[in-house]
């Protein structure tokens, strides 16, 4: 690479980087004004005394609040809600301020922690009415792709009286076309010529995805800079949504080389990504109002979701026709012979279903060819390359020279590699020879370096005159329906005569990820159970002073941990029943059945909890036989194991009967030590243990996160001595929320506030928009609680407020106006959110009236 081509490669890059939406400065239809959280003026335009009767030093640190009257600030903070909501600006119209005689239109947007505030002076209403209707209907009287986009320029340009209207479509190197195109007599035709991807840089691109429609209302007008108490932070305000953000110098120098006095585009985004620009040309300066950007904004978003649709269409249609094709493709390959001259012997029924002058396949090492293709050193060169490249199903090429080695002296130029596998390396190859090829860019697409200062430059070119350049060593580029229909290939034979392999290959690759987790799982769990023995080991030794009470009681603990072990295995480690588990530790003492009473739920274990109970109801069924209810000096001892749930978790109730009486616990005990602690330890649980005069009495809690649920139920002591029966869980605690009102006149705020109340698990909520709908409602039903917009439209919610309390339904009074708002006395301690509501503290909110949300 030559030093000059190095340097503008450098340029390049530098202009891709320059943060375009950090310029600091706004055009000059218009002024701003900056808010941070609280309201004050942080940053302001400082052309703002030329639209209104403030200065700047007025203005630079006040409160903005205090400046406007109470509904102006309602509907500000309202539409900062939708503008959050929605991640866009959000606007409104013919607002009059105290300190202008003008009625102006305000964009209002979120900017991280700032609140941004764009004046223009508006314009009647009745020009820009139904003008998203009118375009929408223009769009659905053409029927095919090809008439589409010159009836768009046509329909744009006659609806917002540029003298230029171009659909401009993204090429897949980055570059574009003028795809369509509706001008006024006098201006220069651009139909047809190509742009290079440098002339729109990748930030551009993406802030042309944040923001749908851009205006530079006056090419040759002054910029205004943005004012602050701190001006170093004023050049770090986002501008990315602003309407009145000024432009970039090189891209204002572009504009005047080309001779334009204002422009504005619209972006269309296709599945997420940006298709192309409705690119908009004036003569002469031309600021579009408000009212008109906010219909063509919408409009932008409607015909973006239809012209998806018909590309879609498209697609299908052209992956039917190719499927229907190449089925009589796979149809022949059934007759013998290898797979790779199965393909290549099917070239002339390929080249009917795709342009191609030859086809080659390389499966398993074997590489076969027919028509105009690569040899196969060359093919070898070929698959080294692909295999450096990034992951990808097909790679095109529409040169190969492109690919970085050596494949001069052929026809071909052209490829499209087919991935089959990666292991082996396996392809089909799609071929294409070389032709010269006619670009026609407009004017010459190279970019001018040029010394300004002691610093270099990257300059826009000075003619968009038609520039022709020849390119002999290219194919006919691949388009995308060539990629559609080769997708088709592909899949027809992984399906055919593959997938039974990558199946095969699949099952054995689960089968070895199953056997490491499992030897991993199996390692991770033989030492813990190890270093738990040694534990076990070195506490009994503590206690035990005769070696055979040592051994026997050793080996007790070490079956018990064994038995647990047993039901996990069985149970492939998944949860097990804790009665289950219960009952094949206690079956050794159950000398007979009157001996235990269990009674509870059917719940499971989880495999994580399982060896800290089996170790301690171990210890308490040692301790009954040993000291217990069970003991030789008991003659009718008896233990009951009970449990129950609630919401948090499970409580197990152990309750020792007719035994010795129970003065102390052994405290200094191991035994003892593992029923206290092992629980509240390892399960962050509770274990609470009481001596008795007729036994131990214990209770357990197991948190709900090691509990599986099969049927919910709660325990209910009756009459019948220690019989019990089952009813319906009736869980302690918060109470539940099972149904809201929300009453705002903004649909989109109140649909936002439903879609947070369905994330904290309500469901049952219904939307009202006037004070009449939401009592008729009220006077069939109740909801569990209401949250109430103050104003709506001409009315409040004062009155309806105090309807409310007299039917003790909680409510909620959420409202631009904040905490400022003064209630009426029978009100004024009722809860009040401020628009744009925090969820946190919605959520704090709900839960002091004793919701569980």
């Amino acid at each position: 690479m030559s030093s000059d081509t190095k340097e503008l490669s450098s340029l390049i890059t530098q202009c891709d980087k320059e943060p375009i939406h950090l310029l600091g400065k706004i055009q000059n239809h218009g002024f701003m004004v900056i808010l941070d959280r609280s309201g004050i003026i942080e940053f302001l335009s400082e052309n703002v005394p030329a639209f209104i009767n403030k200065t700047t030093d007025e203005l630079i640190g006040a409160s903005f609040w205090n400046l406007l009257d109470r509904s102006l600030v309602h509907s500000i903070k309202g539409a900062q809600s939708q503008a959050i909501i929605l991640g866009k600006a959000s606007y409104l119209y013919s607002v009059s301020v105290p300190f202008s005689n003008n009625t102006f239109d305000l964009c209002v947007h979120q900017s991280d922690g700032y609140l941004v505030l764009e004046f223009e002076y508006c314009e009647s209403s009745r020009k820009f009415e139904s003008v998203i209707e009118a375009l929408m209907i223009q769009m659905t009287m053409f029927s095919e792709l090809g008439e589409l986009y010159p009836g768009l320029a046509q329909s744009v340009r006659t609806a917002t009286g540029f003298d230029r209207v171009m659909v401009y479509q993204f090429l897949a190197d980055g570059s574009g076309e003028v795809i369509a195109e509706s001008t006024s007599g006098e201006m220069t035709p651009f139909l047809g010529l190509r742009y290079p991807a440098s002339d729109i840089p990748r930030q551009a691109r993406q802030l042309y995805k944040k923001n749908l429609i851009r205006t530079i209302s006056d090419v040759h007008g002054e910029t205004h800079e943005i004012l602050g108490r701190d001006e170093n932070k004023a050049q770090l305000v986002d501008l990315s949504l602003s309407r009145l953000r000024a432009v970039s110098e090189v891209h204002i120098q572009y504009l005047k080389n080309m001779g334009v006095g204002a422009s504005m585009s619209i972006s269309l985004i296709v599945e997420g990504e940006l298709w192309g620009l409705i690119a908009c040309h004036h003569n002469s300066p031309k600021v579009v109002p408000s009212r008109l950007v906010s219909q063509l904004e919408l409009f932008a978003e409607m015909f973006s979701l239809e012209l998806s649709r018909r590309l879609v269409t498209e697609r299908i249609r052209v992956s039917e026709q190719a499927n229907s094709t190449f089925a009589r493709v796979l149809s022949n390959f059934s007759h013998g012979g290898s797979i790779t001259n199965a393909i290549v012997e099917q070239l002339g029924l390929l080249k009917t279903l795709i342009d191609i002058d030859g086809v080659g396949c390389i499966f398993s090492g074997e590489y076969t060819r027919a028509g105009s293709a690569l040899d196969e050193e060359s093919i070898l060169r070929l698959t080294a390359i692909l295999k450096r490249l990034p992951e990808e199903e097909i790679h095109q090429f529409d040169s190969l020279a492109d690919c970085g080695g050596d494949f001069s002296g052929g026809k071909v130029a052209g490829v499209l590699a087919l991935k089959i596998s990666s292991q082996p390396m396996d392809y089909i190859f799609l071929f294409r020879n070389s032709v010269v090829e006619q670009v026609t860019w407009a004017g010459n697409p190279e970019k001018r370096v040029e010394q300004k200062g002691e610093e270099k430059i990257l300059t826009p070119r000075a003619s968009f005159d038609k520039w022709i350049e020849y390119n002999e060593f290219k194919s006919i580029p691949w388009t995308t329906l060539d990629i559609e229909r080769a997708k088709s290939i592909r899949l027809g034979v992984m399906e055919l005569t593959i997938r039974h392999l990558h199946e095969k290959e699949a099952l054995q690759r689960e089968a070895k990820k199953r056997l490491e987790l499992l030897i991993g799982e199996l390692n991770h769990r033989v030492r813990n159970i190890l270093n738990l023995v040694s534990a076990i080991i070195g506490q009994t030794s503590q206690h035990k002073k005769d070696i055979k009470e040592f051994v026997s009681s050793l080996s007790s603990r070490i079956s018990a941990l064994a038995l647990g072990h047993d039901q996990l295995t069985h149970a492939s480690y998944n949860s097990i029943h804790f009665r289950q588990l219960l009952n094949n530790e206690l079956k050794a003492y159950m000398v007979n059945e009157s001996s235990f009473h269990i009674e509870g739920p059917e719940i499971k274990l989880k495999p994580y909890a399982v060896t800290p109970i089996v170790l301690v109801f171990h210890e308490m069924i040692t301790n009954a036989a040993k000291y217990g209810a069970l003991s030789a000096t008991s003659n009718d001892g008896r233990v009951s194991i009970t449990w129950e749930l609630n919401n948090k978790g499970c409580k197990i109730f152990w309750e020792e009967l007719g035994g010795p009486p129970l003065h102390s616990l052994g405290e200094d005990s191991f035994g003892m030590t593992v029923i206290k602690s092992v629980i509240p330890h390892e399960l962050k649980g509770r274990a609470e243990i009481k001596p008795t005069i007729t036994g131990l009495t214990a209770e357990f809690f197991i948190p709900s996160k090691y509990i599986e649920l099969e049927d919910v139920y709660l325990i209910d002591e009756q009459n019948e001595g220690i019989n019990r029966t089952i009813k319906a869980n009736n869980i302690e605690g918060p109470k539940p929320l099972s149904s809201a009102f929300i009453v705002e006149d903004n649909l989109l705020i109140s649909l936002d506030l439903k879609k947070h109340l369905k994330e904290m698990g309500l469901e049952q909520i219904e939307i009202f928009g006037d004070i009449a709908s939401v009592r008729a409602a009220l006077a069939k039903s109740r909801p569990s609680m209401m949250f109430l917009d103050v104003h709506l439209g001409h009315e409040n919610t004062f009155q309806l407020g105090g309807e409310i309390a007299k039917l003790s339904i909680p409510f909620i009074f959420i409202t631009g106006y904040g905490a400022a708002i003064v209630l009426p006395d029978e009100l004024k301690d009722v809860t009040v959110l401020t628009k744009p509501v925090d969820t946190d503290l919605l959520k704090q909110s709900i839960q002091a009236f004793g919701f569980e949300v």
